[in-house]
């Protein structure tokens, strides 16, 4: 379990690690050599997360919250926004020492606090595990529901003709069905 210790996203688990309790916090610049080492690796070893650059989690460090063992980044989540009512939940890795300790949900129930926090109505991700998303009502979509996210990041992507990846998308707000869809222009004589 969770508690609340300085401020909306800080938080403590009653998991204690190598260091003492485990910390719940919003990513810090020095954070990132370890938050890359942690994706990457998780990257190769599950082939489930896309790898991130270092560039890139430097630009995107805010998106992040980390679990920390002391100084020991141990987990990893983000939070991309992408449009006005639609983020990603991406980048969720948890060391492979550190696994079976549920800090994987705790950093879900933070990062869809957070979202609630920015008023996100709702939330998508791309996942090989799509069961341990339904666990927090998240549900099958298609990419034709997420045309920022196809076309601005998926084409880019090493798996992009044969994704075996599932889109899950949760929404936030009772009764939310998301924009009206964009009409196609009509074409010129």
């Amino acid at each position: 379990m969770i508690t609340e210790v300085e401020d909306e996203m800080n938080h403590t688990s009653e998991a204690l690690g190598k260091n003492g309790a485990i910390v719940i916090r919003r990513a810090r610049m020095k954070d990132v050599p370890q938050i890359f080492n942690l994706v990457n690796q998780m990257a190769r070893l599950k082939n489930n997360l896309l790898p991130r650059s270092m560039s890139e989690l430097y630009e995107y460090v805010r998106d992040f919250i980390v679990a920390a063992d002391g100084d020991k980044v141990i987990g990893t989540c983000s939070l991309h926004i992408f449009w006005e009512d639609l983020a990603e939940v991406r980048s969720l890795a948890v060391d492979v020492d550190y696994q079976g300790q549920r800090l994987g949900e705790h950093l879900m129930k933070a990062i869809i606090e957070d979202a609630r926090q920015l008023q996100i109505l709702r939330l998508f991700t791309l996942t090989t595990i799509p069961v341990f998303f339904e666990r927090f009502g998240f549900r099958e979509g298609t990419k034709e529901q997420l045309p920022q996210k196809t076309w601005s990041e998926c084409f880019r992507c090493p798996k992009f003709t044969a994704c075996d990846e599932t889109g899950l998308l949760l929404d936030l707000a009772p009764g939310y069905v998301g924009p009206m869809p964009v009409r196609a222009l009509p074409t010129l004589p």
